[in-house]
């Protein structure tokens, strides 16, 4: 019988930084948005939110192996005092999507933003790779917000 090993979520830490470099190059790759990837500036924002408090960055790991990430903040909108947690980035490597991890890294993102005192979270899905919506509803995530981009 083989045995396999649970995947873990946890926070980020320094030594995960070059695997989430690749993560997110992977993520920039297959997310076929038109702006430019910047390892430098990516590297830095993961390294940066070892010492914020609204930034994080959570891993899947599998036998020592990082195979996916979720990077999010909170803050207040311009027009509230209320707190939102908004997802910039959910990604998970694509031989482990059929596992449970992309899942509880949402559910590491929910407790985080709850154990913030924030009010609302957010989840976004880009256009072209898959439809998030039935499971984001599914979850309890009412749409909100398309947005749209045009370059210059």
């Amino acid at each position: 019988m083989v045995k396999t090993t649970p995947i873990n979520i946890r926070k980020a830490v320094e030594e995960d930084v070059l695997d989430c470099l690749i993560l997110f190059k992977q993520f920039h790759k297959e997310s076929k948005v038109p702006y430019s990837w910047d390892a430098k500036k990516t590297q830095e924002a993961i390294i940066n939110s070892f010492s914020t408090d609204n930034y994080e960055v959570f891993v899947a790991e599998k036998d020592e192996e990082i195979i996916g990430l979720l990077a999010a903040m909170y803050g207040q909108p311009l027009f509230s005092s209320e707190t939102l947690a908004t997802e910039i980035a959910w990604y998970v490597s694509k031989d482990y999507r059929k596992s449970t991890a992309a899942f509880r890294l949402m559910k590491a993102y929910e407790e985080w933003a709850l154990s913030m005192g924030v009010n609302y979270v957010g989840m976004t899905y880009l256009e072209g790779i898959t439809d998030l919506s039935k499971i984001y509803e599914k979850k309890g995530y009412t749409i909100s917000e398309t947005h749209y981009l045009k370059e210059f």
